[in-house]
């Protein structure tokens, strides 16, 4: 009896392991046939990109690209970065490039598809058409914006296997966009002027930044037709003169850190003590706060989250 118990117990158990190894093997053979399907994307400078089956391999040299396939779950297939790249989103040991790569370091890391900025790309066509020389697949790509968010994931997800995975990721941000702006129609309207470095540029009112803003009620304090920086639209040119005449009503300044465009970034300290400012609100309030220029700027998925709490740390709970 005994026996024949163990016996029954040893057949059930290869009877799961069996179903399991089945199973395993199913999805093995249905990840095979779906990473066999060929897919072509149109990128933004209206290439047409095609690869065999989704990347496997990518590098990235955007910031913001880098970021939104971690965001996508496709931190794992990324084998090279851009050479500023957030060790809190991307793996450590990932090789970082250098900010103008070659081709031949590129071709070292054998991805099968490069994703970069297409204004990078646009600005540094040598390197692009030796990448084509090289026989290796880029797809150039501009920042997203909110407007065209959707199109932006369908874009990477669809090179990079994971449009289901990026499909959810676009709920996820408009739910958390949406729930931020419903919590702001119980704040009071706050006007908020940002300080985009030492030239006192400020964002673009169709800025990602803008829009993390606006999303906790503020009013963005900026220029429509001001004149936008080069190679960084989504900034525009203010000066100081400006913000200690047209911006005295600001109740609220934000001082970015660590601005990657090349100009020295403005202190709160130095805000403070500037008699020009002294008679803005929000220097005499005590309402003038630093923040980095990526937590609110950089068009970043994965850091959405945290930089709206960080927008309503320093503007929502206080507009209360």
């Amino acid at each position: 009896m005994v026996q024949s118990q163990i016996s029954q117990t040893t057949k059930n158990k290869s009877g799961i392991f069996f179903f399991a190894l089945t199973f395993i093997f199913i999805l093995i053979s249905c990840e095979i046939s779906w990473a066999s399907k060929p897919l072509a994307v149109i990128d933004d400078l209206q290439r047409n990109v095609e690869l065999p089956r989704p990347a496997v391999r990518i590098v990235s040299l955007s910031d913001a690209h880098t970021e939104n396939l971690v965001a996508i779950r496709a931190v794992r297939q990324l084998v090279g970065v851009n050479f500023s790249a957030d060790s809190r989103w991307v793996l450590k040991n990932i090789p970082r490039l250098s900010r103008i790569p070659s081709a031949e370091q590129i071709a070292g890391l054998k991805p099968d598809i490069v994703i970069a900025d297409a204004d990078w790309a646009r600005k540094n066509m040598d390197l692009m058409k030796d990448l084509d020389k090289a026989g290796i697949k880029y797809a150039a790509l501009n920042r997203p914006k909110w407007a065209v968010l959707a199109q932006y994931l369908e874009k990477i997800g669809a090179l990079s296997g994971r449009s289901k995975e990026a499909a959810q990721t676009l709920l996820l941000s408009e739910k958390s966009l949406y729930k931020s702006e419903i919590r702001s129609a119980k704040t009071k309207s706050m006007k908020v002027f940002v300080v985009a470095g030492a030239d006192f540029s400020t964002c673009a009112a169709d800025s990602w930044g803008a829009r993390l803003i606006g999303s906790t009620g503020a009013r963005v304090m900026t220029d429509a037709g001001g004149t936008k920086i080069k190679d960084f639209p989504w900034y525009i040119f203010y000066g100081p003169q400006k913000l200690a005449s047209e911006g005295k009503d600001a109740e609220v300044i934000i001082t970015l850190r660590n601005i990657r465009r090349g100009v020295v970034s403005v202190s709160k300290e130095e805000i403070i003590k500037d008699l020009r400012f002294k008679d803005i609100p929000a220097v005499k309030n005590g309402m003038v706060w630093e923040m980095d220029e990526f937590d609110l700027m950089l068009p970043s998925i994965v850091r959405l989250d945290s930089s709206l709490l960080k927008c309503w740390q320093l503007i929502g709970n206080k507009a209360k």
